[in-house]
């Protein structure tokens, strides 16, 4: 399959242009990670973890590798717009790809605010203190407090949405200027901290005494803190569409930019700590910041009452996101300033980087119409998906001037480790199904291992993140929980509508001069069948005084568009013509002709699009016994997938039926099956429910039975009943539909389990596999257990089967 494709089943409808160079995207990869990480959250981290804030940095970096395999592959691999939110959706379904989009449009938004407000601090710091103006008072608006770093940081918000609006270029230079320029900073500054430290070892080392003051947990939370400054490579991902030579750039650019940012943050983390000491200034700075309860203080140690029992890790930590400037100025000439200009630059280089990310995601979503289609928009000179990146503009200065940032910062953390879990299992699933037939740029070793590790170790980093903030992980699940109502109430219907009219094709139809409110769609595939499908269709029909919908579906090869595909359909129409002829007069019975790539797909979009009632089909009655199917891959996808209640016959069996076995047990399914059995009596049959007994209770049966009789012959329809002890309760039906020569059984499907692969149960679907005669096996559809259990089998049910690439194509 051809990278152009990507995978199965992906179309695009617009394409970006590509501008981007390997150069260009490893500075948007560092400028997202270099920007809040240092700048902003390096003090917070040093509070929490002291002197091993180098370890957490470490940590972070190793725990960080491992996905990082996994984006470098699959960017490498499928280079488009929408990175883990695609991977996802061809991975695990659309319902997971949309919460993993939302959850990754929100958690770059997020961080945008984040970098915005960090912006607007250092701003208003640089302008009062060194330049003596004084800005307005903060002003109380409604329920929020706006004062001068909102509105600096809200002005950065617009100004890098019209950026991004201009253009991949014009982003990518102006991502390279501030990254350079802020590194250039960095590497100063680390430089004289090296410098001092060298020329001073003995205080210097003191200052790492203890290592972990408040132990591993210290280090898991700074961890967790700054685990949003080592996703930059996700960002990166997100530019693969509009990257030259993208199967070698995106994975080189995404080696290069971890190299280059963990060895700087491990510097810097060693320069902050062993080079400054604790001052009256930064002393009363701290005390200051520790009584206005800001910077998270009250998972922060107290300050010491007296300044020379203070550490710098405690001062650092009280300073807040200031912690970095301020202590500078012990490091370096200038420290202060030096560093509140590049972490200027550095938060807007970081604002760029997920201004242009999260706009990507929300395009990739509205182009796969789970958001609205205006998000899908392509300006027609730039170039640029421009209302995806007015609204994810909108969306960033929103929350920097609305929201507590601090709280749903912390839940942008969650939110990313969560994505991450995703995305990893995804690589799984991706490489088993379809690893032969992408063409990669980059292959992970190790494999499965790599993202198995990637699953473990994001998932226990953002369960402790728990410990640190319980308001994070509320703020998670309050997003997710309204992103999923979003999938259900709009989401997931527009999705439903394009697939029905991107996946199936009307050719012809052919309707009765009557319509009717209940509809029996019968797929018509083999002329031998028709007769028998007809005939059950038409009894249930006629019994709810509704229609048939007969419908044929031209298989098109996948290459073929199905606009070409006219040409398969000449035998389908012959089949439909020949089937009418066993339709009674009093039912009338609509016929269309549909073209699609899969069968199960087009059968359920038709009954989708035509709001039917009942899928009626034809089954051979052989079990798959050694496949991942049940039944049989069309069966199984039109009975888990089909958007109305089912039923599937064993068309090996007699074409009339003189006498009915309709084994119960209670249920909604059961009363599918006992409508089926009032419509075979109301066609002259004999019908006979039965109960087969286990636990002796004959007379429980027999009641129930008989109740079930007495409401039928109200409605003016005869049955007999039947109770039967017996061990084996499939034995036991067969064992009496032969002793009583019945020529049918109609029996509804039993409680199966979520894993097991048995669309009816096991009883069912071993007395229609064992019955020499029909077998009529049915289902009621339950949306909200299908989306269930749905879900459950993607995440452990059973997996796509193994394919091994060849190392010779990494």
């Amino acid at each position: 399959m051809s990278n152009d494709e990507g995978l199965p089943g992906h179309h695009e409808t617009e394409d970006l242009a590509r501008d981007l160079s390997l150069f260009d995207i490893t500075m948007i990869g560092i400028g997202a990670m270099i920007g809040a990480g240092i700048f902003v959250l390096t003090g917070l981290a040093a509070g929490q973890a002291g002197p091993g804030l180098v370890m957490a940095f470490a940590f972070n970096g190793f725990i960080t590798i491992f996905t990082g395999m996994v984006y470098a592959e699959l960017g490498s691999a499928i280079p488009e717009a929408g990175g883990g939110y695609l991977w996802v959706r061809e991975a695990l379904g659309r319902s997971q790809a949309f919460l993993a989009g939302w959850m990754s449009w929100f958690a770059h938004a997020v961080a945008g605010s984040l970098y915005t407000l960090g912006f607007g601090a250092f701003v208003h710091l640089l302008i009062t203190d060194y330049f003596g103006v004084r800005l307005f008072q903060p002003i109380d608006l409604l329920v929020i407090t706006v004062g001068p770093e909102k509105i600096l940081a809200a002005f950065a918000g617009a100004l890098f949405a019209y950026i991004n609006f201009r253009g991949a270029k014009e982003t990518g230079l102006a991502g390279n200027v501030v990254t350079l320029v802020k590194v250039t900073v960095i590497i100063i500054l680390i430089a004289f901290g090296l410098g001092y430290i060298f020329g001073h070892p003995a205080e210097a080392s003191g200052r790492f005494r203890p290592f972990l003051p408040r132990g591993f947990g210290g280090v898991f939370i700074a961890m967790g803190l700054t685990f949003i400054a080592f996703e930059g490579y996700e960002i990166i991902v997100q530019s693969g569409e509009e990257v030259v030579n993208p199967k070698k750039s995106v994975p080189k650019a995404v080696f290069y930019s971890m190299a280059i940012v963990v060895t700087i943050y491990m510097l810097v983390a060693i320069v902050l700590i062993g080079s400054v000491a604790v001052t009256s200034e930064l002393f009363q700075l701290a005390q200051a910041g520790a009584a206005g309860g800001g910077h998270g203080a009250g998972n922060l140690p107290e300050i010491p009452s007296s300044m020379e029992d203070a550490a710098v890790w405690e001062i650092l930590g009280h300073l807040g996101e200031l912690g970095l400037a301020r202590a500078a100025a012990q490091i370096m000439p200038f420290g202060t300033i030096i560093i509140l200009v590049a972490g200027i630059f550095s938060t807007l280089s970081a604002l760029n980087a997920t201004t242009y990310s999260s706009t990507r995601v929300s395009f990739a979503m509205g182009r796969d119409h789970v958001l609205p289609d205006a998000f899908s928009e392509v300006h027609p000179e730039k170039r640029t998906p421009y209302i995806a990146t007015a609204l994810s503009g909108a969306l960033i200065v929103f929350m920097a001037v609305v929201l507590p940032i601090e709280a749903v910062a912390a839940a942008t953390d969650v939110m990313f480790l969560l994505l991450f879990l995703q995305v990893n299992y995804a690589a799984i699933v991706i490489r088993r199904r379809w690893g032969d037939q992408i063409d990669y740029g980059y292959v992970m070793p190790y494999f499965p291992y790599v993202p198995i590790i990637g699953i473990l170790t994001k998932l226990a980093l953002a369960v402790y993140l728990f410990n640190y903030s319980p308001l994070a992980w509320y703020g998670a699940i309050a997003w997710i929980l309204v992103g999923v109502g979003i999938f259900f109430l709009y989401s997931q219907g527009r999705v439903r509508e394009t697939e029905a009219r991107e996946e199936t094709r009307l050719i012809t139809e052919e309707r009765a001069p009557e319509d009717r409110g209940y509809q029996v769609l019968i797929p018509i595939a083999n002329p031998n069948h028709a007769e028998q499908l007809v005939r059950v269709g038409s009894a249930v029909a006629r019994r709810a005084d509704g229609e048939l919908l007969l419908t044929s579906v031209a298989t098109v090869p996948e290459q073929t568009p199905l606009s070409e595909g006219r040409r398969y359909a000449t035998r389908q129409r012959e089949l439909l013509e020949d089937a009418m002829q066993y339709v009674p007069d009093d039912v009338p019975a609509h016929r269309t002709v549909t073209i699609g790539h899969d069968v199960a797909k087009s059968i359920n979009n038709v009954a989708y699009q035509r709001d039917s009632d009942l899928v009626l089909l034809g089954w051979r009655g052989q079990r798959k016994r050694v496949s991942d199917y049940a039944l049989g891959s069309i069966i199984d996808t039109v009975v888990e997938e089909a958007p109305c209640d089912v039923s599937v016959i064993k068309t090996s069996g007699t074409s009339l039926s003189r006498r009915v076995l309709v084994p119960t047990a209670g249920g909604s399914n059961a009363e599918l099956a006992e409508h089926f059995a009032a419509a075979y009596a109301e066609s002259g049959a004999e019908v006979t429910l039965f109960h087969a007994v286990t636990d002796g209770d004959v007379d429980g049966a027999t009641s129930f039975l008989t109740d079930k009789r007495a409401a039928l012959a109200e409605e003016g329809v005869d049955v007999d009943i039947a109770v039967e002890e017996g061990d084996d309760i499939a034995g036991t039906i067969l064992d009496h539909a032969r002793d009583g020569s019945f020529d049918s059984i109609v029996i509804g499907a039993a409680g199966e389990g979520i894993l097991r692969r048995a669309l009816f149960g096991e009883v069912p679907e071993t007395v229609g596999a064992a019955f020499d005669g029909e077998v009529v096996m049915v289902r009621k559809h339950r949306p909200v257990q299908s989306a269930v259990k749905g879900f459950i089998r993607k995440w452990v049910g059973r997996g796509a089967k193994a394919t091994h690439l060849a190392e010779s194509r990494a």
